[in-house]
C-alpha cells in the first residue's frame, strides 16, 4: 500500500515538473479596431488603446487598394456592393473574410498577408508625408477620421494629413484613367468611369522575444476618388 502511494506521489511530482520545464505559449493580445462609422464620403475610427498590451503595442497600419468601376454609388458602400464595383474587388474580400470574425484567432503575418502577391490581395500600406501612416497611429491619439476631399483623400488626427498611395511618387488619391491604369495598386476595370478605394487597418506590436504580432483585421470601408480637375 506505501509503495502504492509513493508511486501515486512520484507521478504527481513528475507530471508537475514536465508541466513547469515545458511552460506554456504566451499568448499576447491585441485587441482589433471594431468601432468604425462610415459614411458616404468619411470614415471615422474610434480606436481601443486602452485595451492594448502596453508591453508589446507599437500602433496600428492601414493597406489599401484601388478598384477602378464603371458604377457610381451615392450612399454607404457595404460588402455587398463590391461585385457591381469590381469582381476583383469581391474576390479580395473573399479571402481576407475569414480573418475578420470575431471568433478568429489567428497568428499569420498581418504585413505578408495583405501585401503578398501569392494570395492575389497585392494591398499596399498607407502612407503620409512620404512615409507610411503607422508613425502617426502610435496609440498617442484615440481616434481619426478619412475623408474625400475635392483634390484627394485626407486623414485627420488633431491635424489633417494629404493621403498618399505608396508607390513611386506617392501620389495621392485621384482618379485620371489614363493615369491609373497601369498602376500596381490598381484593380482597373477596361471603360471604367471612376474608382474606389478599400481600407482595412489592424494593430500590431513585438512579443518578448521580439518577433511580430498582430491583431484581427478590420474593414474600415471604401471611399470614392475624387476626379482629377
Amino acid at each position: 500500500m506505501k509503495s502504492c502511494r509513493f508511486f501515486s506521489r512520484f507521478l504527481l511530482v513528475f507530471y508537475i515538473f514536465i508541466i513547469s520545464s515545458c511552460g506554456l505559449e504566451n499568448y499576447i493580445y491585441l485587441a482589433p479596431v471594431t468601432a468604425i462609422t462610415a459614411q458616404n464620403d468619411s470614415i471615422t475610427v474610434n480606436l481601443p488603446n486602452g485595451d492594448q498590451p502596453s508591453l508589446y503595442f507599437k500602433g496600428y497600419k492601414i493597406y489599401y487598394k484601388i478598384y477602378t468601376s464603371e458604377k457610381t454609388f451615392t450612399s454607404v458602400i457595404t460588402s455587398a456592393n463590391f461585385s457591381d464595383i469590381n469582381k476583383i474587388m469581391a474576390s479580395d474580400f473573399s479571402k481576407i473574410a475569414p480573418y475578420l470574425s470575431t471568433d478568429s484567432v489567428t497568428s499569420i503575418n498581418m504585413d505578408v498577408f495583405f501585401s503578398s502577391n501569392s494570395n492575389g490581395l497585392n494591398f499596399y500600406p498607407l502612407y503620409v508625408n512620404n512615409n507610411n501612416i503607422a508613425v502617426l497611429l502610435d496609440g498617442t491619439n484615440s481616434a481619426f477620421s478619412l475623408k474625400k476631399e475635392d483634390n484627394g483623400l485626407s486623414i485627420t488626427i488633431t491635424t489633417s494629413y494629404t493621403l498618399q498611395r505608396s508607390i513611386t511618387n506617392y501620389p495621392g488619391f485621384i482618379y485620371n484613367s489614363s493615369d491609373i491604369s497601369d498602376d500596381s495598386d490598381v484593380a482597373d476595370l477596361d471603360n471604367d468611369t471612376t474608382a474606389y478605394v478599400l481600407f482595412f487597418i489592424f494593430a500590431y506590436g513585438v512579443d518578448e522575444y521580439g518577433s511580430s504580432i498582430f491583431s484581427r483585421p478590420s474593414m474600415l470601408g471604401v471611399l470614392q476618388l475624387p476626379n482629377a480637375s
